[in-house]
This record gives structure tokens, sequence and C-alpha cells, in this order.
């Protein structure tokens, strides 16, 4: 087991910010990875779509299986740990992968539309299945995808593919959209997705909530029924929730010690991090990492 959770960077192809590969192409990509084990987690620093056009597979994302039928998406977000699993073999489909460069040029087609719910994955489910797409589908614009990222001629291929990616995503943000929690209005969201960024950032420095809120130039209160609404935990809770998660990715994809973790993610003594751990998943660090 390494050190450090393996961090895997996109890989700039003709100086696109997309790649785009048949499940049976990335198979073969993986088993010929070096320098770190795609089937083991590892953290990626880019995002990545799975679409599955026929078959079944299964993948893990921070702790979870995710099942995957025909029709079925799932959105990885940049930073989260995942890894791949054999049944990839099994299913047919594609793997969209795209830079963090990307979101950031292109995450907002206009001021009045925003992709606000796609790759949060603390208050959405990655998967997108078929029967929740309604006469929608993700096969046909993964299939144009391929077909543009294959194409012999380069002319305006950048262009194609983000314009094909975009109609991707929409489709993806209007089903989660008519999913979405009723009464979730979009500056909430907005604020939510800052404050996530944020505590990304800030939590091994900080936990308070009120920290943030005074960060974000909103009350606690505000900050808190936001949080609350959003993901049914509070603050507190949501905060207590990330770090934990935090400190499971340690314990799962390296060998540092449970003293090395605990400093890593902002505990000043390994007994408080221990206590902090076992108070919220009902067992300990080392119990934690074994049982896995």
């Amino acid at each position: 087991m390494e050190k450090e959770i393996p961090k895997i960077l996109f890989n700039r192809y003709k100086s696109l910010d997309i790649e785009v590969m048949k499940l049976s192409q990335l198979s073969s990509k993986l088993n010929d990875s070096i320098g770190h084990n795609p089937f083991a987690a590892h953290k990626i620093e880019f995002y990545l779509i799975l679409i599955i056009t026929k078959g079944f597979y299964s993948h893990f994302v921070d702790f979870k299986s995710y099942e995957l039928t025909e029709g079925s998406a799932l959105f990885i977000a940049k930073n989260q740990v995942h890894h791949f699993t054999k049944e990839l073999l099994d299913a047919e489909g594609f793997s969209i992968v795209f830079s963090s460069s990307f979101m950031d040029k292109y995450h907002f087609l206009s001021d009045n539309l925003k992709l606000n719910r796609l790759f949060n994955y603390h208050i959405e489910t990655p998967v997108i299945h078929q029967r929740e797409m309604e006469q929608d589908s993700f096969v046909d614009i993964a299939n144009k995808l391929y077909d543009e990222y294959v194409f012999p001629s380069d002319f305006a291929k950048s262009e194609m593919l983000r314009t094909l990616l975009h109609v991707l995503l929409l489709r993806a943000e209007r089903s989660k959209e008519v999913q979405s929690i009723g009464g979730a209005k979009t500056q909430w969201l907005e604020t939510f997705s800052t404050f996530k960024d944020m505590l990304e950032r800030e939590y091994v420095n900080t936990r308070s909530s009120r920290f943030y809120a005074s960060e974000l130039l909103i009350s606690y209160k505000f900050l808190n029924d936001i949080v609350k609404k959003l993901t049914g935990k509070t603050v507190k809770a949501f905060i207590d929730d990330f770090v934990i998660i935090e400190i499971k990715r340690y314990l799962v994809s390296t060998s540092l010690s449970v003293k090395e973790i605990s400093y890593k993610t902002g505990f000043e003594e390994p007994a408080n991090m221990t206590k902090f751990f076992k108070k919220n998943t009902n067992t300990t660090p080392l119990k934690f990492r074994q049982r896995l």
C-alpha cells in the first residue's frame, strides 16, 4: 500500500481537454497502467463519466459500490477516491474524462444557466439511470462524442467535443433538476458549492461552522439552513461527515499510521482523531482499516 493516496493526473492528448474511449479500450489501457493500480483506490485530478450501453458494471466511489446498467451514467468528481472493477470487461459503453481546466473555463454556459448539481456528490447521488431520464438519453450523445474524438480531421475538433459534452452535461443537469429537492434555490446551491470548496481547502485548519459562515459573509443560521435543506444535516454534522470521509480515504488508500493521518486531517493529538472517528462511525480507525 502507498504512503500517500495515488493521485492520477489528466493526460492531455493533442492539446485536448477531453478524452473519449470505449470501455474495451479503457480496459486495455488500465491493464497496461504503470505507476498505480487502477483496480485499487486512487484519487483522480480530473472529472470522469462512465456510460453503459450494454451489460452491467459496478464501480467503487468513496467506499460505496454503484451498479450501472444499460443507459446508466456515473459522474465522478475531481479529488474523489475511486477504483475500477474487473466487471469492466463484461460491459460495453464509454469513458469520458476531462480536465479541471475545462470545468473552470466552461462550467457556466450563461449567467442564467448553471450546472449546480452535477459532480456535487455531497448532496446528489453520482448515478443517473435511464429510467430517470424520461425521453432523454446519454447513449446517443456518448456515441457522437466518440465519433468526433476519433474523426480523422482535427479541424474544430476541440470546439465540437466541448459542445457535445455540454449537451451531455445539460441532459444530466436536467435530470437532476427533475429529481432535485423541492424548493432548493439556485442561490443556495451556489453558496453550498462555495462552502464545500472552502471546506476542502481549510478543513485541516478549522472545523468551525462559524468560521465558514463568516468567510462567506453570511450568518451562521443562514449557512445552517442551506446545508440542512440540501443535505438533511446541520452544518456541523456535514463538516464532521466530510472529515470522516477524508480520514477513511487515508485509511483505505495509504499505509500512513493513525498518528500521521491525524496530523494530515487537522488533529493535534492522535487520540482526539481516534475519539472523533469512533464517535462518528462506532469503530476505531485501525478496525476500519483491518476489515477492508
